[in-house]
């Protein structure tokens, strides 16, 4: 479980470093701002990325799951009950499903603002992001499970 522990946390620790990056002003994997936009938001009107401290409230949040990940997987030990690490796992392994899910939904029921996103997002989202999530998920399953 240390494998998968250290290997969920090393996407998710990727991903927060990113997100903390475009707090600051970074625009990979785009040109621009606007651009940027399209590829990570997808949101029809939206020129602007969200504010530095949105943005690096996202990144915390995202970084901790990745601790909890190696909390679940045994290489961190925290002087909590076991009861809580079921919780927090179940609960990171649902939210990363919802995520993910969500983006397959939208595509067959009426769900607007998630079936409208613009491209080139909702390509990536339904060929990278949410696959990514979903594996997470799994991830995140098979680390509850296991401690």
């Amino acid at each position: 479980m240390t494998m998968i522990g250290a290997l969920v946390c090393g996407t998710l620790v990727m991903v927060a470093l990113v997100h903390a990056g475009w707090a600051f002003g970074m625009h990979w994997p785009a040109r621009d701002e606007t651009a940027l936009v399209r590829t990570v938001i997808g949101a029809p009107r939206m020129t602007k990325m969200p504010g530095t401290g949105l943005t690096l409230a996202v990144a915390a949040m995202i970084a901790v799951a990745g601790m909890c990940a190696l909390w679940l997987g045994g290489v961190l030990v925290l002087p909590l009950p076991g009861w809580m690490k079921t919780v927090t796992g179940s609960v990171l392994a649902l939210v990363f499903a919802a995520r993910g899910v969500a983006t397959y939904l939208a595509a067959l029921t009426d769900a607007g603002s998630l079936r409208d996103r613009v491209e080139p997002f909702a390509t990536l989202d339904r060929s990278l992001y949410a696959p990514l999530c979903l594996l997470l998920s799994m991830g995140f399953v098979v680390l509850t499970v296991s401690s």
